[in-house]
């Protein structure tokens, strides 16, 4: 179960709206992970420092390529969705290895029905803007109580049956959570969850009250954005945490910089991305206190009948060429980048000699003459290996224009097929309409003749 909840948090934490003290969450779709374009799978592994790690490493140019043989590989998640970016199942995986696959289902109004997850399962019913809520124990059974015609603040549930708790959330029209109750099975309190939001649907603050045997621990989260909408303060306060986060993004949103402040210190987090051409990042490098972290990995696929449509939705109608020119400009960027890399790996080559033919004023005949056969040796591996890496460039790069040809030609075939079955559509509609038209002058002469 706590797998589960740690990835329902991470699943909506990109996302301002957030339920941060729920235990469900039930708007489950790719914008809440921050997802551009029509993204049908996205396959996220997280990678850990290996004990050779040198602290150098993110600054060079291979890194980013080699991270899956530097670091090594902890947990992960494979995320479908279909096409209107409702999530579908998420396989969890530990170190390449899958794990189980959940699956989830959804009501008429969009809001989750199901989901099988790792330790537990959730089922909501809803009536009206209502949501009744069972969280299941894996080792039981999956019947469902109705608990929408029960008081949960009364009505005593046995341990006999197959929950762990049971809430009961008040909606808004838009399927925000207003309002969160969750009850034991034996009907004891276990939380209740109030949220506020602005006018834009924005979450600006949380009251959160949990039962203990302690007695009640009461928390108060208030949220801050700028004029993108984008998250840039919370301030949390709770009698076990007085905390305050401030954000710094960039231009898609996602935080280049966290800074967390606590009563005994600061913690500043940076994060480095790089991105695909619908701007989603398939790698993020994590730094502590400037001190390498982990890095995600992330591959991502597309739904191929609806990636123009999605593309141009959210870019204010893009024409065609600019896909070719986004490409241009991140291959001359990245040729930019391999040059200065080229100019700085010669500067480090000609101190290298300088540092050795020093040393070697100082050498007998013998050693210098073994110390020169060993150079050259390491030399012609260290072009063999320059070599390698610039035909595999030169590869990529011709296999990234070879694929934004191909793209292209795919947006433009798929416009034309839309606008053939728009055509189409008009064309069955006028038909329809005047074949509609037609039997009711019919119907309407028929009735005058009676």
């Amino acid at each position: 179960m706590k797998k589960l909840i740690s990835f329902l948090f991470v699943a909506s934490c990109v996302v301002c709206a957030v339920q941060a003290q729920d235990v469900v969450n039930l708007r489950m779709d790719r914008s809440q992970m921050g997802l551009r374009g029509s993204v049908a799978s996205v396959d996220e592994d997280i990678l850990l420092r290996k004990d050779y790690f040198r602290e150098d490493w993110p600054e060079r140019k291979w890194f980013v390529k080699d991270l899956r043989n530097v670091l090594r590989e902890e947990e992960g998640r494979i995320i479908t969705f279909n096409p209107a970016g409702r999530m579908l199942t998420v396989t969890y995986t530990y170190q390449g290895k899958n794990g189980r696959t959940t699956a989830c289902t959804y009501a008429s109004n969009g809001l989750l029905t199901s989901f099988a997850g790792e330790g537990c399962k959730v089922v909501a019913n809803y009536s009206g803007n209502m949501a009744d809520i069972n969280v299941y124990a894996e080792t039981k059974d999956y019947k469902t109580p109705n608990l929408s015609k029960a008081d949960l603040k009364t009505t005593p549930f046995s341990y006999n049956y197959p929950f762990d708790l049971k809430c009961r959330q008040e909606l808004s029209e838009e399927g925000q959570v207003l309002r969160s109750e969750y009850f034991y099975v034996d009907s004891m309190p276990a939380k209740v969850c109030e949220y506020s939001y602005n006018a834009a649907g924005l979450l600006v603050s949380e009251k959160n009250i949990e039962y203990t045997a302690s007695g009640n621990d009461r928390s108060t989260v208030k949220y801050t954005y700028d004029n993108r909408g984008f998250l840039i303060k919370k301030v949390t306060h709770s009698r076990a945490l007085d905390e305050t986060c401030t954000y710094e993004n960039n231009e898609y949103g996602d935080c280049t910089k966290k800074t967390v402040e606590r009563p005994y210190g600061t913690i500043v987090y940076t994060f480095d991305y790089v991105y695909d051409s619908m701007q989603n990042w398939t790698v993020r490098l994590q730094f502590e206190d400037g001190v390498f972290n982990n890095a995600t990995l992330r591959t991502l696929t597309y739904h191929k009948a609806v990636k123009e449509k999605a593309k141009k939705a959210e870019s204010g109608e893009r024409k065609t060429k600019n896909v070719d020119k986004t490409d241009k400009e991140r291959i001359a960027a990245e040729k930019k980048v391999a040059k200065e890399e080229k100019a700085r790996l010669a500067a480090e080559k000609k101190a290298e000699k300088e540092r050795i033919k020093e040393a070697e004023k100082n050498m007998t005949k013998a050693e210098r003459k073994a110390a020169q056969a060993e150079r050259k040796a390491a030399e012609k591996a260290e072009k063999e290996r320059v070599a390698a890496e610039e035909k595999a460039e030169k590869e990529r790069i011709a296999a990234e224009k070879k694929a934004a040809k191909e793209r292209t030609a795919a947006v433009k075939k798929a416009e034309k097929e839309r606008v053939a079955a728009e055509k189409k559509a008009a064309k069955e509609r006028a038909a329809a309409e005047k074949k509609a038209a037609k039997e009711r002058t019919a119907a309407e002469k028929k009735a005058k003749k009676k």
